[in-house]
């Protein structure tokens, strides 16, 4: 009975019955019990992937530890995102029967995200994340305001080209290899025997193809656009748990050659392509004023960092770097939410005394930029830290000056950022206290639950728990 109630196919199920109930049932108890359930069969079907991980149950779906790492941050992310969801609303005057639409494709998002993160085959992965583009559009037009509308049809456009050429990417593998089975088990079998050329050619198409899900070049701008016109608890999730998915799909293919004589020419691809990242996202935070597009650039920033971290070998430092990003991120696109609804302005230079006028969100910010500068006390300064290390031990040692000069400016210019807006004396405090209610100190316990993983999983984290994120870094699939 357990095997049944938690197989693969019934969470699908069970998953596509919620969404549709969400959809058609308006009622604000109703739609709040359904994603409470959902959360709670998201946890459970983590739970059962966790004891029975490695258990094949299907053909290529089944779990192994990054599946259940992954996961459980998902469901982390997605119960606070359905619960910031339910204040966006609540404040912004949502229609029933918009926040049933929202609710239903969330829930169907956030299933889709599932897939990515069991499947053991590329063609899968791929459909997967083909359908993501669809979900997440249609929670990025939540607003259905003018620059929304532009924003969903560019990353439907621009995802569709990247997903266009994963495929071709997919393709040119059917080349190199005379197989019609693409399960990561079998390309782990034969990736000794391939045609280099043909799978160089199949792993550079897949990685700009999954760009733009991770957030990284050269696909990254139609990723900025949509975390600035979405919802902010949609732009978290773009931030944390879709960078998961992408990293998925690139890091399944690079756990397939990495242990072949491509590897010398993945790692090269892999630091190049991070550390590309990491300059556009430092010339773009050093001029940027639109604080979701501040944090939109930071996240093409980490994601360029989880890509140095592999090339490098430093495979553990990237996983938990995803996780610890994801987390610091989403409660930082919770804060500006405050942040909007105080200053009724994107503009990151139009606000000032925010530690007098929101002394709980002003925490957030602190402990979130600490956390996006990589400085203690908060996890990603290890994880940084491991990564320049390794970084420094390999023949590659020399992309870790220009790495380390770009995170020095990025640090100056989002401590002088933030710090204006906690400090600035140029809009004065008495203009805005009275739009500061009182719940919104309470929102912030979310917020700082999220900040307080990250220093946790950082710093003190059970030996358990940094063991079995090991292994879930370890690049091979499974058999």
């Amino acid at each position: 009975m357990e095997y049944l109630t938690m197989h693969p196919y019934t969470f699908f199920a069970v998953a596509a019955v919620i969404a549709g109930l969400l959809y058609t049932v308006k009622s604000a108890k109703a739609q709040f019990a359904l994603l409470a359930s959902y959360v709670a069969l998201l946890g459970g079907f983590t739970w059962h992937e966790f004891l029975a991980s490695r258990v094949i149950e299907t053909p290529y779906m089944y779990a192994d530890e990054l599946s259940v790492v992954l996961m459980a941050a998902l469901t982390v992310l997605g119960a606070a995102s359905a619960l910031q969801g339910y204040f966006y609303s609540r404040n912004g005057g949502d229609t029933p029967k918009r926040i049933a639409r929202h609710n239903a494709a969330l829930v169907a998002f956030l299933t889709v995200l599932v897939g990515i993160f069991i499947s053991q085959h590329l063609g899968l992965i791929w459909a997967f994340l083909e359908a993501s583009t669809l979900l997440a559009a249609i929670l990025i037009y939540h607003n259905r305001t003018r620059s929304s509308t532009e924003a969903t049809w560019k990353y439907v456009f621009i995802c569709s080209i990247g997903i266009a050429i994963a495929f071709a990417g997919i393709l040119f593998l059917g080349i190199a290899y005379d197989h019609h089975d693409l399960s990561l088990a079998t390309l782990h079998d034969h990736a000794h025997v391939l045609n280099s050329s043909w799978v160089k050619m199949s792993i550079l198409f897949q990685l700009v193809g999954a760009s733009v899900k991770m957030g990284v070049v050269p696909l990254f701008s139609a990723d900025i656009d949509a975390k600035d016109a979405a919802p902010s608890h949609i732009s978290a999730l773009l931030s944390g748990a879709m960078m998961c998915a992408g990293f998925t799909a690139i890091f399944r293919v690079y756990s397939v050659y990495a242990n072949t004589e491509l590897r010398p020419w993945l790692n090269g691809l892999f630091l190049l392509t991070g550390a590309l990242s990491i300059l556009i996202a430092a010339i773009y935070i050093l001029k940027v004023r639109n604080f979701k597009r501040l944090l939109a650039y930071s996240c093409c920033e980490h994601a360029g960092i989880v890509l140095v971290a592999i090339g490098c070998g430093a495979w553990y430092a990237a996983v938990l770097h995803l996780l610890l990003h994801a987390f610091a991120k989403t409660a930082l696109y919770f804060q500006y939410n405050h942040y909007f609804r105080i200053f009724k302005t994107k503009d990151i230079h139009a606000g000032g005394r925010y530690m007098s006028i929101h002394p709980a969100g002003s925490g957030v910010l602190i402990l979130g930029m600490l956390a996006l500068c990589g400085l203690p006390p908060m996890g990603t300064f290890i994880t940084e830290l491991i990564t320049i290390r390794t970084l420094l031990a390999t023949p590659w040692w020399g992309w870790a000056i220009p790495v380390l000069f770009l995170f020095v400016v990025i640090i100056w210019a989002l401590t002088s950022h933030i710090n204006g807006v906690l400090f600035s004396t140029d809009n004065g405090e008495e203009k805005y206290q009275k739009h500061v209610p009182r719940t919104m100190a309470l929102e912030t316990l979310p917020q700082y639950a999220l900040l307080g993983i990250v220093i946790w999983l950082g710093f003190f984290a059970p030996q358990s728990i940094v063991a079995y994120i090991q292994r879930a870094s370890v690049i091979y699939p499974l058999h």
